[in-house]
């Protein structure tokens, strides 16, 4: 790991003007659309700090960092979105569906039949509630969703600047220090 800019030192960085081993790629070996072009705009003792060019449609690979992420991304001009990614929390890639929820909506269904069968007019108002609940979990969720377009996303880590990756499409877990080369 080498430190491209001194704790001290003042840092103004144009992305395209980087040498070769401060940008490169993410996500080549991935199938499907997952590549991120990269660029290593700070990196010292106390800070990692790379942005992203995300291209329509491609998504991030699920991974974690040992000490946690602060994401700044910019969808669409004067749009930012602040992000805290805590200590080993897995973020992008893939939804993951939280354990014991794979059942859910079976569940649901079960009890709302057995309410059903004792008294159907609160069984009708259940259900009723139920899916206001589900059409507006997709209005939030279509709401929560970058628009499709360019994207920048600033990632700023911090020491021992430890990634595990751990996405289903990648071909193996692995953990990296410093810039993650793919």
């Amino acid at each position: 790991m080498s430190d491209f800019t001194p704790a001290s030192q003042y840092v103004s960085v144009n992305p395209f003007t980087l040498p070769e081993e401060q940008h490169g790629w993410r996500g080549l070996s991935v199938p499907g659309n997952h590549k991120r072009k990269w660029y290593t705009l700070l990196h010292n003792e106390f800070c990692f700090v790379t942005a992203f060019i995300a291209l329509p449609g491609e998504r991030p690979i699920r991974h974690t960092h040992e000490t946690g992420e602060l994401n700044i991304s910019y969808a669409g001009e004067n749009r930012p979105m602040m992000h805290w990614n805590p200590p080993g929390v897995p973020h992008g890639g893939v939804n993951m569906t939280p354990p014991g929820m794979d059942d859910l909506d079976a569940r649901v269904r079960s009890a709302l039949g057995r309410v059903n069968e004792k008294d159907p007019d609160i069984g009708q108002l259940l259900d009723t509630i139920l899916q206001r609940q589900t059409d507006l979990g997709q209005v939030l969720e279509a709401l929560s969703r970058p628009q499709p377009g360019l994207r920048i996303a600033i990632d700023v880590l911090f020491p021992p600047f430890k990634t595990t990756i751990d996405d289903p499409l990648y071909p193996e877990k692995k953990t990296v220090i410093g810039q993650w080369y793919d």
